[in-house]
């Protein structure tokens, strides 16, 4: 091996990976049965390490998007790693953003609990079909989270052959 391979071969053990600005590879939270188009995501509420409590994967403020193909079956096993309790629904994308959760803009798209949220442990699982397309937000109903940055986008992409995870 020459010099300069080596250099950078060392170089890259010390230095840590960038943060990708795009990421369309299946994630740890995510994997995808083509065959039956069934879209399986660990929706991770309070993830331990993040800027604070009000996140989901980690991620605030729209930061991070899931994309599914149109008709896709999605099963979102939702867990609240918080002291905080909180929930998740799927709404629309648009603005003005609620302060707490009303009708999820997919049927069956939301949490159990999803105004008071679930306690630190609490699981619970979202099992729903995407529709043909659509921006959504995975949003904290508990009051106030979700204005105070606890959302991350859900979109459907008619292009989509397989899901995506997406960060900015």
């Amino acid at each position: 091996m020459n010099r300069f391979k080596l250099l950078l071969l060392s170089l890259s053990t010390l230095c840590p990976a960038l943060p990708a600005t795009a990421q369309t590879s299946a994630s740890k939270w995510l994997s995808y049965n083509a065959p039956t188009k069934t879209v399986t995501f660990a929706l991770e509420a309070g993830t331990p390490g993040a800027a604070g409590p009000f996140n989901f994967n980690g991620y605030t403020n729209g930061a991070a998007t899931l994309v599914v193909p149109p008709g896709s079956t999605v099963i979102m096993s939702f867990e609240n790693l918080d002291g905080t309790p909180h929930s998740a629904a799927l709404i629309a994308d648009t603005e003005p953003m609620p302060n707490m959760a009303g009708d999820p803009a997919i049927p069956a798209a939301y949490t159990k609990a999803v105004t008071q949220g679930l306690p630190q442990g609490g699981k619970d699982v979202l099992r729903f079909t995407a529709p043909q397309s659509g921006s959504f937000r995975i949003f904290c109903g508990v009051p106030g989270h979700g204005l105070s940055g606890m959302w991350i986008r859900f979109k459907v992409d008619p292009a989509a052959k397989s899901p995506s995870w997406m960060t900015s």
